[in-house]
């Protein structure tokens, strides 16, 4: 499937490529393990869910896939007759430079993806489950029941 999109968010930015474009490679993407997101229970949330990173193999793979098509759009502009109308020269500057920008930034952010907050650290998060284990979080606080340590209804959990 062919997908135009934009390759940069705004105008003049340092690079940043648009997030529409880095979901739909995200989505494109997806593979292994990763995959399981596409069960039906997830497909009304796909793609708000694809917005952020889902693993760093698959954040690897869309850095990846944008840097070569950056680099085989400036390959392609490099053939290109140079001259013509003052607006052609313009366009190719500019498009070479937003070209440019957008694959030096995911260059820099492929050095950081272990840095990188990825679904599954969010969903520990989201369920409490990101930290670490202590015996007074056994302690029995006298409100709560026998081996209770937490109120009924106390979390937020979204099963």
């Amino acid at each position: 499937p062919v997908q135009s999109l934009d390759v940069v968010s705004e105008p003049g930015r340092d690079g940043e490529p648009d997030p529409s474009m880095i979901q739909f490679v995200r989505l494109c993407k997806l593979g292994g393990t990763d995959a399981f997101m596409l069960e039906s229970i997830f497909r009304k949330e796909v793609w708000e869910f694809m917005s952020l990173p889902v693993s760093e193999q698959n954040e690897l793979l869309v850095t990846n896939v944008v840097i070569e098509a950056c680099q085989k759009a400036l390959d392609d502009l490099a053939t290109c007759p140079d001259g013509g109308p003052d607006i052609c020269v313009q366009l190719r500057e500019a498009e070479t430079k937003a070209l440019t920008k957008t694959k030096d930034f995911l260059r820099r952010d492929k050095q950081a993806l272990d840095l990188k907050e990825y679904y599954q650290q969010r969903r520990l998060r989201d369920l409490g489950l990101d930290s670490e284990w202590s015996p007074e979080d056994d302690m029995v606080d006298p409100e709560l029941g026998f081996g209770q340590t937490r109120l009924p209804g106390g979390a937020d959990y979204d099963w």
